[in-house]
């Protein structure tokens, strides 16, 4: 039976893949989405024309999953790193295990702050570090206090992804 951990990072990784996929799934529709005709949820309905999206707004939606979905997935691995490993993720002889829970941690408080225009906040102490995970990801924290999350400080989307996939082996190798 999978471990409660196990079952979140597994959701947080299927949630991401399908961001990725609804993304990549706009850019290829000639026309706008589909919408209900009607909902309704107790004693609130809304009609196709409360609901519907032009195409603009659409891709802006699109994108704005795929932001949250980074948030989520990064907020889950770092709940699952703090339950499963603690205060050892820090401290850990493993560098690598202290350079996930770095890199986790720091763009986790970059989207906490502002979920819609995340800044980094490098502790002092941390500003002239290098954190490097398996030739998945490297996060080089000198000139980034301050500055606004750029996808290219820490490799983009995909290496996230990797970075989740790797984390998921590696805590199970230590469970």
């Amino acid at each position: 039976m999978k471990k409660e951990s196990e079952i979140k990072l597994e959701h947080a990784e299927i949630f991401f893949k399908f961001v990725l996929g609804i993304r990549a799934h706009m850019h290829t529709l000639d026309k706008p989405l589909e919408y209900l005709g009607i909902f309704s949820f107790g004693k609130h309905v809304l009609n196709q024309k409360d609901l519907e999206l032009n195409k603009k707004q659409e891709e802006i939606g699109a994108s704005i999953l795929e932001h949250v979905g980074t948030y989520i997935m990064i907020q889950q691995l770092y709940k699952v790193l703090e339950d499963e490993w603690g205060n050892q993720s820090i401290r850990s002889h493993d560098e690598e295990v202290r350079s996930i829970f770095q890199v986790v941690r720091y763009i986790r408080h970059a989207f906490a702050h502002d979920p819609f225009n995340p800044k980094w906040r490098i502790d002092t102490a941390d500003r002239n570090q290098v954190y490097a995970v398996s030739n998945i990801l490297t996060l080089k924290t000198h000139a980034l206090h301050g500055k606004r999350v750029n996808r290219l400080d820490y490799g983009g989307p995909l290496a996230l992804l990797r970075l989740l996939q790797y984390t998921r082996k590696k805590l199970e190798s230590h469970l």
